[in-house]
Protein backbone atom coordinates (compact mmCIF):
# COMPACT_ATOMS: atom_id res chain seq x y z
CA UNK A 1 0.00 0.00 0.00
CA UNK A 2 1.46 3.28 -0.74
CA UNK A 3 -0.39 6.66 0.29
CA UNK A 4 0.16 10.29 -0.57
CA UNK A 5 -0.06 13.21 1.71
CA UNK A 6 -3.29 14.83 -0.53
CA UNK A 7 -6.47 14.38 0.72
CA UNK A 8 -8.30 11.49 -1.42
CA UNK A 9 -11.93 11.98 -2.91
CA UNK A 10 -14.86 9.52 -1.86
CA UNK A 11 -16.86 7.12 -4.28
CA UNK A 12 -19.19 4.96 -2.96
CA UNK A 13 -21.02 2.33 -5.67
CA UNK A 14 -24.89 1.79 -5.56
CA UNK A 15 -24.04 -1.62 -3.12
CA UNK A 16 -22.23 0.27 -0.75
CA UNK A 17 -25.38 2.93 -0.63
CA UNK A 18 -27.97 0.18 -0.53
CA UNK A 19 -25.75 -1.83 2.77
CA UNK A 20 -25.40 1.48 4.45
CA UNK A 21 -29.28 2.54 4.56
CA UNK A 22 -29.49 -0.99 6.24
CA UNK A 23 -27.34 -0.64 9.12
CA UNK A 24 -27.92 1.18 12.68
CA UNK A 25 -27.65 4.94 12.53
CA UNK A 26 -24.81 4.65 15.21
CA UNK A 27 -22.89 2.43 12.85
CA UNK A 28 -23.62 4.79 9.73
CA UNK A 29 -21.84 7.32 11.79
CA UNK A 30 -19.13 5.21 12.66
CA UNK A 31 -18.49 4.57 8.56
CA UNK A 32 -19.05 8.12 8.17
CA UNK A 33 -15.89 8.68 10.64
CA UNK A 34 -13.71 5.89 9.28
CA UNK A 35 -14.54 6.75 5.58
CA UNK A 36 -13.38 10.52 6.05
CA UNK A 37 -10.30 8.81 7.92
CA UNK A 38 -9.75 6.95 4.33
CA UNK A 39 -9.03 9.76 2.74
CA UNK A 40 -6.57 11.52 4.52
CA UNK A 41 -4.54 8.60 5.26
CA UNK A 42 -5.11 4.48 3.80
CA UNK A 43 -2.35 3.54 6.14
CA UNK A 44 -2.80 4.78 9.40
CA UNK A 45 -2.43 2.04 11.94
CA UNK A 46 -5.62 2.85 13.77
CA UNK A 47 -7.75 2.03 10.99
CA UNK A 48 -6.58 -2.02 11.10
CA UNK A 49 -6.80 -2.30 7.44
CA UNK A 50 -5.76 -5.32 5.88
CA UNK A 51 -5.74 -6.92 2.19
CA UNK A 52 -8.49 -9.14 1.24
CA UNK A 53 -7.52 -12.47 0.13
CA UNK A 54 -8.16 -13.32 -4.02
CA UNK A 55 -8.87 -9.76 -4.85
CA UNK A 56 -5.92 -7.18 -6.40
CA UNK A 57 -6.10 -4.19 -4.49
CA UNK A 58 -8.94 -4.48 -2.29
CA UNK A 59 -8.98 -3.98 1.60
CA UNK A 60 -11.22 -4.44 4.48
CA UNK A 61 -11.24 -2.00 7.03
CA UNK A 62 -12.94 -2.21 11.09
CA UNK A 63 -15.86 0.37 11.49
CA UNK A 64 -17.12 -1.15 14.37
CA UNK A 65 -16.19 -4.02 16.44
CA UNK A 66 -18.75 -6.30 14.39
CA UNK A 67 -19.09 -4.46 11.11
CA UNK A 68 -16.63 -4.58 8.48
CA UNK A 69 -15.93 -1.98 4.93
CA UNK A 70 -14.78 -3.21 1.61
CA UNK A 71 -12.78 -0.70 -0.27
CA UNK A 72 -10.01 -0.07 -2.69
CA UNK A 73 -7.85 3.07 -3.58
CA UNK A 74 -5.96 4.70 -5.91
CA UNK A 75 -3.83 8.32 -5.88
CA UNK A 76 -6.97 10.42 -6.20
CA UNK A 77 -10.15 8.35 -5.28
CA UNK A 78 -11.50 6.08 -2.04
CA UNK A 79 -13.89 3.26 -3.54
CA UNK A 80 -16.57 2.27 -0.59
CA UNK A 81 -17.58 -1.13 -2.41
CA UNK A 82 -19.73 -2.79 0.43
CA UNK A 83 -20.28 -2.53 4.32
CA UNK A 84 -22.35 -5.36 6.33
CA UNK A 85 -21.85 -6.88 9.55
CA UNK A 86 -18.65 -9.13 9.83
CA UNK A 87 -20.44 -12.69 9.64
CA UNK A 88 -22.00 -11.31 6.19
CA UNK A 89 -19.60 -9.75 4.44
CA UNK A 90 -17.70 -12.24 3.05
CA UNK A 91 -20.53 -14.55 2.38
CA UNK A 92 -20.62 -14.60 -1.75
CA UNK A 93 -18.31 -11.43 -2.27
CA UNK A 94 -18.55 -9.65 -5.75
CA UNK A 95 -17.20 -6.86 -6.34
Amino acid sequence: MTTSSAKRTLQRTKRFGRDVKKLPRPIQQDAYEVAQQLTFDVCHLQLNIKPLTGFKQVYRVVVSTDYRMIFSFDTDHVYLLRIAHRKDIYRHLEL
